[in-house]
């Protein structure tokens, strides 16, 4: 037994030193290479401007708004959906261990005992103990390469997570603002109501003296029941946007979250690096990065499923009987065999999963290559659209004075006489449709800088939306729960 075992143990060490090792895993810029149409050269710098410099992290601070900041925080904590993702991350985690559980031996313990009474010779009874180890000898790296596909894929899941952690907090901070922006609505609405009222009482007024006919009062009548509509329009706008921004947060939808009355002072915005760098920074980009990787190494698997596997197995154990010790027979027994398993025919099954491997991995290159021009896209329209905003804000609010001063003017001419009501209750609706597109312009331009934020794949916090080639701390369930 021990001069077998030696031997078994001899052939299990050649084999190991002997594995083949694994192909090389296509290096990024060969992924980004075959990935991109042909023909698409990344610029060294955005297409539409940005400062230079490195992108860094913790836009959220940039809002100086600690109340946003809190209902983010709530947010990550308690979001159901992102929960799940990090439910979805300590399942691909275990998945690396199940798969790379093959490459080891198993072993297990067999127990029997069984007792027989007889009345004529009393109670007789057996046992039997055994013990038994197989295991795989992975020669030419088939299981080695499905562990990698497996720890590949795993960190797929955990950059998603990260992905998916950051776009939570991008999600909250532009629902917040929208919230924002439908209370400022609300009560641009009930000013309009009130100011309606007041020339409507202007108007009725003139119409006591003989100074206006009954269409001007039937005029103002229906823009004051306009703007009375429009109340209830902007009520309900306000709770819808309430409402989904509880429902991020993990709390009943009951539009009872209270919201800021005013938008905070935007700081100047933070440099935007280069293109390239988003390639190295999202998460979302890097993992449909690991996700070409995992592709490999499941082509990889396939194709060496078509070479022969090799196998150890060992046993011995104790038979015990009340007979057999009468006769002092009670044997150890051993068991050893070494296998070998050659594919002859499979009726193409084992090609055929080489050839689905294969396309698997054109899709998940093709998808990569999609995920990276989206990435490109969302930072071009956000840096294209800053400076336009931020250029047509303080035209707005000038418009929007001359058009207050314009009302006040023709009111005061209207009193004396010197103007219709048309003229005044028109330049009145300009003035309010102007207001309204000063509130939404500001929020559009907030809501412009978090999303120009999440696409260079900057953090809300201090912490990298993820880390590459490491442990992916900064996107593990733990790291988000706490923060």
């Amino acid at each position: 037994m021990r001069r077998l075992s030696w031997r078994l143990g001899l052939v299990a060490g050649v084999a190991v030193l002997a594995g083949c090792a694994l192909k090389e895993p296509p290096t990024h810029s060969a992924i980004v290479k075959q990935a991109l149409p042909q023909g698409t050269r990344i610029p060294d710098a955005w297409r539409a401007g940005g400062r230079a410099g490195e992108v860094g992290n913790g836009w959220l601070a940039q809002f100086n708004d600690p109340v946003l900041r809190a209902i983010v925080d709530e947010a990550i904590a308690h979001n159901p959906d992102l929960r799940a993702a990090a439910a979805r991350v300590a399942i691909a985690q275990q998945t690396v261990v199940v798969v790379g559980s093959k490459l080891l031996p198993s072993i297990g313990i067999g127990l029997n005992a069984r007792a027989m009474d007889d009345q004529d010779r009393g109670s007789t009874g057996s046992t039997a103990v055994f013990l038994s180890a197989a295991w795989e000898a992975d020669v030419w790296g088939r299981l080695r390469a499905q562990q990698a596909a497996a720890q590949a894929g795993y960190q797929a899941t955990a950059l998603d997570y990260a992905w998916a952690r950051q776009s939570l907090a991008a999600t909250t901070a532009k629902l917040w603002y929208v919230a924002i922006e439908s209370r400022q609505l609300l009560a641009l609405s009930e000013q309009a109501v009130d100011i309606y009222t007041r020339l409507m009482t202007l108007v009725q007024d003139r119409r006591r003296a003989g100074k206006v006919s009954d269409l001007d009062v039937v005029d103002m009548q229906a823009r004051l029941e306009q703007a009375q509509g429009d109340v209830q329009a902007a009520r309900q706008a306000y709770g819808d946007s309430r409402r989904a921004l509880e429902l991020l947060l993990g709390r009943y939808p009951a539009a009872e979250i209270e919201v800021a009355r005013a938008y905070p002072t935007l700081q100047a915005m933070s440099p935007a690096g280069v293109p390239a760098a988003v390639l190295e920074r999202r998460p979302d980009v890097l993992a449909a990065e690991q996700a070409v990787v995992a592709a490999f190494r499941n082509q990889e698997s396939a194709a060496l499923a078509l070479l022969p596997s090799f196998g150890l197995s060992l046993g011995g154990g104790r038979f015990s009987d009340t007979v057999l010790s009468l006769l002092r027979l009670n044997p150890w027994l051993a068991t050893a065999a070494v296998g070998v398993s050659v594919p002859v025919y499979e009726g193409g099954a084992l090609q055929a999963q080489v050839v689905i491997a294969t396309e698997q991995q054109a899709r998940v290159v093709a998808r990569y290559g999609a995920v990276a021009l989206a990435a490109f896209w969302e930072v071009e329209n956000a840096l294209a659209a800053e400076p336009l905003l931020a250029a047509q804000l303080p035209l707005e609010q000038k418009s929007l004075a001359s058009r207050q001063e314009a009302v006040r003017i023709a009111t005061v001419q209207y009193t004396a006489g010197r103007r219709d009501l048309l003229w005044v209750s028109q330049l009145q609706a300009n003035a309010l449709q102007t207001e309204g597109g000063v509130i939404r312009l500001g929020s559009t331009l907030l809501v412009n800088r978090v999303r120009l934020a999440q696409a260079l794949g900057s953090s809300y916090d201090g912490a990298p939306a993820a880390v590459i080639g490491g442990p992916l701390a900064a996107a593990s369930p733990s790291a988000g729960a706490g923060s």
